[in-house]
């Protein structure tokens, strides 16, 4: 089985009943009363209580006679499996707003992990049968499965189109929140796994233009230096896909240009500090025979690779050419790609604005050439987006330092080797 897929499912180990009983044992601190909120026997609570601790081989409670105390273990599985629940619960609160009657909202307490697997298989494969094969089940299985969940959500979650079935969207509201409380459960099971020395934690970063020619790879070489354990996801991607994936949970939290006040508000954001553009060609560009540093004027009389619509980069541009009072130059080619800008640079007399990291290597190696010094008016922000609900797991706290320290010293760079005044 693929890791990708396995990484959707549930630690398969630990049953999703086992944790709920864990969580609202740890919240209560009695079996008998966790008993009452689950609806089950207390033995059978204790019986779940006693399988989780076989399973992960770790004690998960102090017993005694003021009641059962979560050890620190079980302090931080139920946390991880209690924020799960949480999710699931708002995710059937959600529900209700869309017309599902009030006994959706035990969905939380009888959902289990081959619902939620079904869920997510599904949405991440063009077919049932595709789906159902990535989970080694039936077509059969899974079409029972989904159709089950259906039946605890109260609630239709997919419509049929001319293409085949896809979730509506009540669906893609529950299926966000799925994602979600799995990623906490596999969060859970990480930091245990940790504690016993074993390997396995994950830390999954989007990365915009930037990004990913410097400060990922630098930050991920600090945090592997001081915690080689963890093991490491790169997403490239435009901002909207990125934050969608972020969203659900399938990337802890983006690096690149800030949004700032055009910020989302289920997200949030931190400043790694400011940067300032300068304008490149290729080595050998006719604007390199002047003496000087080209004005925004003269390079404006050749072509351009301009960043995509809507972009921090592309409203640097414009508030550039309005500051000088310049007509905005011919974009002849928009791009999100960083490959892509390098290749159209270096096959022509193009310029593209950009931030001195971005073509560090292509710059150092003699290919790239600044064709102007860093410009004043074309200050943006490049630091991290993470969801405000989020609580980043220990690997994740690892390498957001890793990545502060990694801003400071490009910080430095900027400042030592291209003159760029780059604000903390």
């Amino acid at each position: 089985m693929r890791t990708k897929e396995k990484s959707a499912r549930i630690h398969k180990e630990v049953p999703l009943r086992v944790l709920r009983a864990v969580a609202v044992v740890a919240e209560v601190g009695s079996v008998t009363k966790a008993a009452l909120i689950l609806h089950q026997s207390a033995s059978s609570v204790t019986r779940a209580v006693q399988e989780a601790e076989s399973l992960l081989g770790l004690s998960l409670f102090e017993r005694g006679a003021r009641g059962m105390v979560p050890t620190a273990a079980g302090g931080v599985l139920a946390l991880r499996v209690g924020r799960a629940m949480e999710l699931l619960q708002a995710a059937a609160e959600g529900r209700r707003l869309r017309g599902a009657p009030p006994s959706a909202a035990a969905l939380p307490r009888l959902v289990s992990d081959s619902l939620l697997s079904a869920l997510v298989a599904r949405a991440t494969h063009a077919t049932e049968s595709a789906a159902a094969e990535s989970l080694g089940v039936s077509q059969s299985a899974l079409h029972q499965a989904l159709r089950r969940l259906e039946h605890l959500a109260r609630i239709p979650l997919f419509e049929r189109t001319r293409v085949g079935t896809r979730l509506n969207e009540s669906g893609r509201w529950l299926l966000m929140h799925a994602r979600q409380a799995i990623a906490e459960i596999r969060i859970g099971h990480e930091e245990l796994a940790h504690w016993r020395g074993l390997r396995g934690r994950r830390v999954s970063i989007g990365t915009l233009p930037m990004a990913d020619d410097v400060l990922v790879p630098r930050a991920a070489a600090l945090a592997l230096a001081r915690e080689p354990d963890i093991a490491f996801t790169v997403k490239g991607g435009t901002y909207e896909a990125l934050t969608d994936m972020l969203r659900s949970a399938e990337i802890d939290f983006i690096v690149g240009p800030l949004r700032e006040a055009e910020l989302a508000p289920d997200l949030e954001e931190e400043l790694l500090f400011v940067d300032r553009f300068v304008a490149v060609v290729r080595a050998g560009h006719p604007l390199l025979a002047r003496r000087g540093r080209a004005t925004l004027r003269e390079l404006a009389a050749y072509p351009w690779v301009g960043p995509l619509p809507g972009t921090p980069a592309q409203r640097v541009l414009e508030r550039l050419c309005e500051r000088v009072g310049a007509q905005r130059p011919n974009v002849s080619i928009e791009a999100h790609s960083t490959a892509l800008v390098r290749s159209v640079l270096l096959a022509g007399d193009h310029v593209a604005l950009v931030s001195p990291l971005h073509m560090r290597a292509e710059v150092e190696a003699g290919l790239l050439v600044p064709a102007s010094g860093p410009l004043a008016g074309t200050e943006r922000g490049i630091g991290i987006t993470q969801r405000r609900d989020a609580l980043a797991s220990s690997a994740c706290v690892s390498v957001l330092q890793a990545l502060r320290q990694a801003a400071a010293e490009a910080v430095d760079e900027l400042r030592n080797k291209y003159g760029v005044e780059a604000d903390k």
